[in-house]
C-alpha cells in the first residue's frame, strides 16, 4: 500500500487573494481556511459549530495552523466567508488534490449532473440579505463540480446560465428544478449542446398545467362546414345554395 504526503495545502492557501482589508488581517488567511477545513471535516458545518471546535483544541493546535492569537468568534468566521472568493478556494482544493494524485470531477463525469440554488444559512448581515449559491452537482459520485455566488442584481436561472458558460456540458443531462423551466435556460445549454430535464412538481400549478396542455393532443375536427339539419357540406347537399320556393 502505498501512501502519499497530505501537506501543502496550507501553502495553497497562501496563494488565495486576501479581499480583507487592513482592519481584517488579525488572523491569516491560510490559519483561517485551515480552521474552517478541519471543523467542516470533523462534522462542524456551522459558524457558531466552527467556533465551538476550534476554540475547544489546545494553543498548540492553533499556532500550527498559523493562528498566532486566539482564534476569532463565529462573526468572525462569517464575514471572512462572506468576503471570501469561493471559485479561489476551489481552484487551491483542486490543486491540493491534484498532488494527492485524485481530481475533482470533469466533464466526462458530468452524466448527468444536477444544478440547484440554495440560500446559506447564516450569512445574513444586519443590513444584508442572505447568500444565494447555484451547485452542479455529480449525479454519479455526490461531488460538488462547481459552483457560483447569485448576486443581488440578478437571479438563479441568469447566474446558471454564466456558470454553464465555464463548464463543457456537450452531450450532458442538464437536470433542474421549476427554476430553470425558462427559454433562455433551456436554448443556452442546447448551444452548448448538451440537453436539458427541467423538473416541474405539484407546488407550480399554473406552469404545471401550460406543460401539461403543451403535450396534449387535440382533438381531431374536420375543416369543412358542420352538418346542418342532418345534412352538410361533407355529404355535397346544397351547401351554400339559396332556398327554393315552396
Amino acid at each position: 500500500m502505498t501512501t502519499r504526503p497530505a501537506s501543502g495545502l496550507l501553502e495553497l492557501f497562501q496563494r488565495i487573494p486576501d479581499p480583507r482589508g487592513r482592519q481584517g488581517l488579525r488572523h491569516s488567511l491560510p490559519a483561517m481556511l485551515a480552521a474552517i477545513v478541519c471543523a467542516v471535516m470533523s462534522g462542524y458545518s456551522s459558524y457558531a459549530a466552527i467556533e465551538q471546535w476550534i476554540h475547544a483544541q489546545q494553543a498548540a493546535f492553533w499556532h500550527l495552523l498559523g493562528f498566532t492569537r486566539r482564534p476569532p468568534t463565529q462573526d468572525g468566521f462569517r464575514k471572512f466567508l462572506n468576503k471570501l472568493n469561493p471559485q479561489d478556494v476551489e481552484r487551491a482544493l483542486g490543486q491540493w488534490l491534484a498532488q494527492l494524485g485524485l481530481s475533482l470531477p470533469n466533464e466526462e463525469t458530468l452524466t448527468p449532473c444536477t444544478l440547484d440554488g440554495k440560500v446559506l444559512r447564516g450569512t445574513r448581515g444586519k443590513w444584508e440579505r442572505a447568500w444565494q449559491v447555484i451547485t452542479l452537482l455529480d449525479n454519479h459520485t455526490g461531488c460538488i463540480c462547481s459552483q457560483a455566488t447569485v448576486a443581488p442584481e440578478t437571479n438563479e436561472q441568469k447566474a446558471a446560465i454564466e456558470l454553464l458558460k465555464s463548464l463543457v456540458v456537450h452531450g450532458k443531462l442538464v437536470v433542474g428544478d421549476a427554476a430553470y423551466c425558462q427559454r433562455e435556460f433551456c436554448e443556452a445549454v442546447l448551444a452548448h449542446g448538451g440537453e436539458y430535464l427541467v423538473l416541474i412538481k405539484d407546488n407550480q400549478p399554473t406552469l404545471q398545467h401550460q406543460a401539461e396542455q403543451a403535450f396534449v393532443i387535440p382533438k381531431a375536427f374536420s375543416p369543412l362546414p358542420r352538418e346542418v339539419g342532418g345534412s352538410g357540406a361533407a355529404n355535397g347537399d346544397h351547401h351554400g345554395e339559396e332556398p327554393g320556393p315552396d
